[in-house]
Parts: C-alpha cells; sequence; structure tokens
C-alpha cells in the first residue's frame, strides 16, 4: 500500500502556513515621511531656540558653538554633521547617505525660517523644553523610520541599533553627557536644567518608540 501522507494537505486551518506578503514603503510613503520628520525636528528646535536652551546630539553641539560664537545655528548644524556622511556612505549605504544629507539640510534651512514666521511672547523653559523633546523625537522616528537620519548622531545610532539591536536612545543620551558638560559653559542653570529634561524626554520617547520590531514595513 503506497504511503500518500507526505502529499496530504491538511484540511484545518491551524495547521495551514501562509506567507504573508512583506510590506514596503513606496517613493511616496518614504518622501512624505522624511518631509514630516523634517517639518517636526525643525519645529522642535525653533521652540529650543526660542527658550534659549540646547539639546543633545549634533544640534546640541551646533546650539553650544552657536551661542558661544554668535555663528548661525543652521550653518553649524550642516557642518558638524559632515564628517557622519563617511560612517553612513561606508557602513550604510549610498540610499541612506543621501537622504539623511537631504534631511539634515532641510532642518538646517527651515528651522533658520521658521523664526522669521512664527514668534512666541511667552515660553516657560520647561515647558518649551518638553515640546521641543517630543517634537523633535518624533521627528527622529519618522526619519529613522523612513531610511533617513537628522544628525550625525542619529546616523550613528541607526548604524548600531540596526546591526546590534543596542538602542538608539541609549546611544545619543551618552553623546549628551558631553555636550550638556560643554553647555554649563555658555547656559544659566535653570536653563541648563531645563534643557536637560527636554533631551531626556526625547531621548526616553525615541528608546521607547524606535524598535525595529514593532515596524511592518521597510
Amino acid at each position: 500500500m503506497t504511503n500518500n501522507s507526505a502529499s496530504t494537505i491538511s484540511s484545518s486551518p491551524a495547521s495551514a502556513t501562509y506567507e504573508r506578503p512583506k510590506a514596503a514603503h513606496s517613493v511616496f510613503d518614504n518622501l512624505q515621511g522624511q518631509l514630516f520628520g523634517i517639518v517636526m525636528t525643525s519645529f522642535g528646535i525653533a521652540i529650543l531656540h526660542a527658550a534659549g536652551l540646547v539639546t543633545g546630539q549634533a544640534a546640541g553641539l551646533a546650539f553650544v558653538i552657536s551661542y558661544a560664537t554668535g555663528i548661525d545655528f543652521g550653518t553649524l548644524f550642516f557642518l558638524v554633521n559632515l564628517p557622519f556622511y563617511f560612517l553612513a556612505l561606508a557602513r550604510i549605504g549610498v540610499g541612506f547617505t543621501v537622504k539623511s544629507l537631504i534631511a539634515v539640510t532641510g532642518i538646517a534651512v527651515l528651522s533658520g525660517l521658521l523664526p522669521t514666521m512664527m514668534s512666541f511672547s511667552v515660553i516657560n523653559p520647561y515647558v518649551a523644553a518638553v515640546l521641543a523633546g517630543f517634537c523633535v523625537g518624533i521627528g527622529v522616528i519618522a526619519l529613522f523610520r523612513h531610511g533617513a537620519s537628522g544628525g550625525g548622531v542619529g546616523i550613528l545610532a541607526f548604524y548600531l541599533q540596526e546591526k546590534t539591536g543596542f538602542r538608539a536612545g541609549w546611544l545619543q543620551s551618552l553623546f549628551d553627557l558631553a555636550v550638556f558638560s560643554a553647555a554649563a559653559f555658555v547656559l544659566d542653570w535653570p536653563a541648563l536644567l531645563a534643557s536637560i529634561l527636554g533631551a531626556a524626554v526625547l531621548n526616553a520617547f525615541v528608546a521607547f518608540n524606535h524598535r525595529a520590531d514593532w515596524y511592518v514595513a521597510r
């Protein structure tokens, strides 16, 4: 008697295995996601600038140098990020590098334009820090999710998270320690404390919400 068990298809739905096609971002998906990330990050930076605060990462370094020298933030932000593109090009790829360059350039330009389009008559530094932390945080996640980064440390964080699983937010927190140590020389204590609060909100938001295992589309 011939054994046909190998070719028998079970009629039980529970035993059937279906291969779900992998979802992928379209060109439009990536464009609108990157635009959202640029706008939200720039808006958060504009809030910080209006309140006289700093943040962490490459933007924080640009803020510290700007306050110390009077050089335009946007120019410094663009220049500070240049060395990290070599890492992105060598380790991540041309697509990510180009998208990140576009994002950083967009943030550098828009963060300089926004203060000419809006102003804050009253702004509590601690409220500003928290709002900016959320705005920049959601902007950073949008850029990450659509294959880009909004800054040099973000490029390094993106690479390490993709390769090792080490959370991007935690790496950014370590870099922030150095930035805020320098910021202590250009800010008074209330502004420095508010800035630290904003950076903590930003990094915690990214650390808890930027998880590859939560994403379906790539």
